[in-house]
C-alpha cells in the first residue's frame, strides 16, 4: 500500500516482485503489508521482515528512497508508449508540478536522468532505486491523462490547444499534459493587458499594410487545421534595415515575449522541426535568413512546409516517432529567399516559392516597412517605440482568439468553418478574376490570413475596424503579385536560369566560334564543351548547345520536354519540324543535333495596344 498526502492508506495496484512478503499473516491473523509513504521530506518505502525466534513479520525501518514523487495517473502518447504521469515540487519552491515519465525508462539510468533533470533527488543504493523502480511501475493513481507531444490543437473537435508552455486553452475533454520541446517555455508568458495591447501596438497597424499581414499571420496561425489548410507563411526582404525584425516582434507579441520567441534561420533543420512541433498550430518568425547557409535553407524549407521530421532510427531498433506539425511562418532578409538559394547553388522549386512568398518589405511610402508614421517624426523613432512596446505588452490578444475559435467550434463548428471561408472568399472577390495555379495557392493564404483579421476585430481582440485588416493584407498581395505573381514561377524560373547560363558562359571557352572553323584552334573548346556560337552581323549571336549542356545547365531539375515548350514559346527556342533539336552541318564538324537559342535572351514581346 501507498499513503498519500494526507497520511492515509489506500489498495495497491498488483503486486510486484519486490513486494513478495506482502499480506504475510501475524500470528493474530492480522496481514502485514509493505509500503510507501510520501512525507514533506521524501518518499519513504516500508519493507517487512520476519524474525528468525518466532517467525513473525514485523515493519522494516522506513526506508529513504527519492524526493516526494506523487504518482496522479498514466497515459498513452501519440508513439503508443506508456507514461507515468508525476507530480512533485523542487526544493524552495511550493508549486507542485507534473511531468509524464516514459514507463519504459523505469529501472534504467535513462530514467534516473530524467527524475535528476528535474530536481528529485534519487537515493544511489540498489534496495532504494529498486523500490522507486517498483514505486513508478505499480503505485498510486491510475487515472488517463492525454499526452501530448506536440503543441496545438488537442483533437479534431478544436476545442481544446495548447501552448508549448503546457497551459491548456480552451475545453480539453480530460487531464492533458504537454510532453514536447519545453526550450521556449518561458516565451509563452504574458505582460500587460490586452487593452494594453491594443493601445501601444494594435493601433499603430492600422494604416501600415505589413504591420497587419504580420499581426494578421499569427492570428491566422490556429485557424490552418480547421480550415484543412497547408503550411506556408511570408518572406519580408529589404535589403537595409527598415522595420522589418519590429514587424517580426509586432507579430510575437501576439502570443509571447517576442524578445524570447524570436528564433533565426542560422539553425539546424532538426532544432526547427523541434520548435515547428512545439509550435504546431501556431506562429513562427525565423529572422535574418542571410545568416544560414543555402543548404541549411533548403533543408529547412522543405522539412518545415512539409510538417514532417526527419525519420530517425532508435537506440532499442526500430525508429522513432515522427514530429508532425502545422505552422504559418514570417521570415526576414535582406533578399528574396530566391537570391540566397541561387547563391549557395541550389534551386529554390516553385513548391518551396508558394509556401513561402517573397514581399518586399518597403511599403513603398518613403517610410521603408511603414506606410504611416501615426504622428512619428521619423520611421527610426517609430520603430524604435513600436520594438520596445512589443517588450512590455504580449500575449493576451493570442489566448484570446483561440479561445474565441474553441467556443465557436464547440457551439457549431460547421457554422464557424462555413464563416471563415465567406470571409476568405470575400477576400479572394478583390483579386484578379483569373488567378490559377501557383498565384492562386499563394491567394489562399493571403485570404486566411484576412480573415483572421477581420474575426480578431469582430470579437473585439484588436480594436479594428472592419476592413482595416483586408485593406493591408490586400496591399501585400499586390506588391507580390506585380512582382512575381502573374505568370507561372517554373516558367520564370526557366527562362531566368537559360539567360543566367548563356550571358554568363555564352563568350568563354566552354562555347566554339563557328565563324573561325579552319583556323587552327578556332573552334577549339574547354574541356568541358557546352556547344557552339555563331556570330552574324547584324543579328544576335545563335548558340547551339549540346545534350549535355542543355540538360544539365538549362533544364536542372526541371522536365526536359517542358523546358523545350517554355523556352519555344517564349520565341528563344528553334527547333525542326519534328523534334526539338535543330541539325547543325559544317565543315570540320561532324553532323550532330543541338539545342539551339536565338540570342542571349528571350525576345522582347511587343506591348500590348491600348
Amino acid at each position: 500500500m501507498v499513503k498519500g498526502k494526507a497520511g492515509k492508506s489506500r489498495k495497491n495496484a498488483p503486486e510486484s516482485d519486490f513486494d513478495a512478503l506482502a499480506a504475510i499473516q501475524s500470528a493474530g491473523g492480522t496481514p502485514i503489508e509493505p509500503f510507501y509513504e510520501n512525507r514533506r521530506e521524501g518518499l519513504f518505502y516500508t519493507g517487512v521482515g520476519i524474525t528468525r525466534e518466532s517467525g513473525e513479520p514485523y515493519h522494516l525501518p522506513p526506508l529513504h528512497i527519492a524526493d516526494n514523487i506523487e504518482l496522479v495517473g498514466r497515459g498513452v502518447g501519440d508513439d503508443e508508449k506508456e507514461y507515468r504521469i508525476i507530480e512533485y515540487r523542487r526544493r524552495g519552491e511550493n508549486t507542485r508540478k507534473q511531468a509524464a515519465l516514459p514507463l519504459e525508462t523505469v529501472g534504467t539510468p535513462a530514467c534516473w536522468c530524467f527524475l535528476r533533470g528535474l530536481g528529485i533527488g534519487i537515493k544511489s543504493s540498489g534496495k532504494a532505486m529498486a523500490a522507486l523502480a517498483d514505486y513508478l511501475q505499480w503505485q498510486g493513481d491510475f487515472t488517463d491523462w492525454q499526452i501530448a507531444n506536440r503543441g496545438g490543437w488537442l483533437n479534431d473537435g478544436y476545442t481544446g490547444y495548447v501552448l508549448p508552455s503546457g497551459e491548456i486553452i480552451g475545453h480539453a475533454g480530460g487531464r492533458v499534459i504537454y510532453n514536447g520541446d519545453t526550450s521556449k517555455k518561458a516565451a509563452y508568458a504574458v505582460s500587460g493587458s490586452l487593452e494594453s495591447w491594443r493601445a501601444e501596438i494594435a493601433r499603430y497597424a492600422v494604416g501600415n499594410s505589413r504591420l497587419m499581414l504580420a499581426l494578421g499571420t499569427a492570428f491566422a496561425s490556429p485557424l490552418l487545421a480547421p480550415m484543412k489548410l497547408e503550411n506556408g507563411g511570408f518572406h519580408l526582404f529589404q535589403a537595409s534595415s527598415g522595420g522589418k525584425t519590429t514587424t517580426a516582434m509586432l507579430a510575437l507579441s501576439v502570443f509571447g515575449n517576442p524578445d524570447k520567441l524570436k528564433n533565426t534561420w542560422k539553425a539546424t533543420a532538426l532544432a526547427i522541426d523541434n520548435i515547428a512541433a512545439a509550435t504546431s498550430d501556431g506562429f513562427m518568425v525565423l529572422d535574418e535568413i542571410s545568416q544560414a547557409r543555402g543548404n541549411d535553407v533548403s533543408s529547412v524549407a522543405y522539412s518545415l512546409f512539409n510538417g514532417v521530421g526527419k525519420l530517425q532510427g532508435a537506440k532499442q531498433g526500430g525508429n522513432r516517432e515522427r514530429l508532425e506539425w502545422r505552422v504559418l511562418l514570417l521570415s526576414t532578409g535582406e533578399f528574396d529567399a530566391l537570391h540566397y538559394m541561387k547563391q549557395a547553388g541550389f534551386e529554390w522549386n516553385a513548391g518551396q516559392n508558394v509556401r513561402l512568398p517573397s514581399i518586399p518589405a518597403d511599403a513603398g511610402k518613403g517610410f521603408r516597412v511603414f506606410d504611416t508614421l501615426h504622428g512619428f517624426s521619423d520611421g527610426a523613432v517609430f520603430a524604435e517605440t513600436l520594438e520596445q512596446s512589443a517588450k512590455h505588452h504580449y500575449g493576451h490578444a493570442g489566448r484570446e482568439f483561440v479561445q474565441y475559435i474553441a467556443e465557436a467550434m464547440q457551439r457549431d463548428k460547421a457554422g464557424f468553418i462555413a464563416k471563415v471561408n465567406g470571409l476568405c472568399a470575400a477576400f479572394r472577390d478583390a483579386l484578379p478574376p483569373d488567378l490559377s495555379g501557383q498565384p492562386a495557392r499563394v491567394a489562399k493564404r493571403f485570404a486566411l490570413v484576412a480573415a483572421a483579421l477581420e474575426l480578431a476585430t469582430e470579437w473585439g481582440i484588436t480594436g479594428f475596424n472592419s476592413g482595416d485588416g483586408v485593406a493591408g493584407v490586400l496591399a501585400c498581395f499586390d506588391a507580390w503579385y506585380e512582382r512575381e505573381g502573374k505568370g507561372n514561377y517554373e516558367e520564370r524560373q526557366i527562362l531566368q536560369r537559360a539567360a543566367d547560363f548563356i550571358q554568363s558562359k555564352g563568350n568563354s571557352e566552354m562555347f566554339g566560334r563557328l565563324e573561325s572553323i579552319g583556323i587552327d584552334g578556332g573552334h577549339q573548346t574547354s574541356r568541358y564543351h557546352a556547344g557552339y556560337v555563331e556570330q552574324r552581323n547584324g543579328y544576335p549571336p545563335v548558340y547551339y548547345l549540346t545534350r549535355e549542356a542543355f540538360e544539365i545547365e538549362i533544364c536542372g531539375g526541371y522536365d526536359k520536354d517542358f523546358v523545350c515548350k517554355v523556352l519555344y514559346d517564349a520565341g528563344w527556342l528553334q527547333k525542326s519540324s519534328n523534334r526539338w533539336t535543330k541539325q547543325l552541318k559544317r565543315a570540320g564538324i561532324s553532323t550532330a543535333w543541338f539545342y539551339v537559342l536565338a540570342g542571349d535572351q528571350p525576345p522582347q514581346k511587343e506591348p500590348a495596344e491600348d
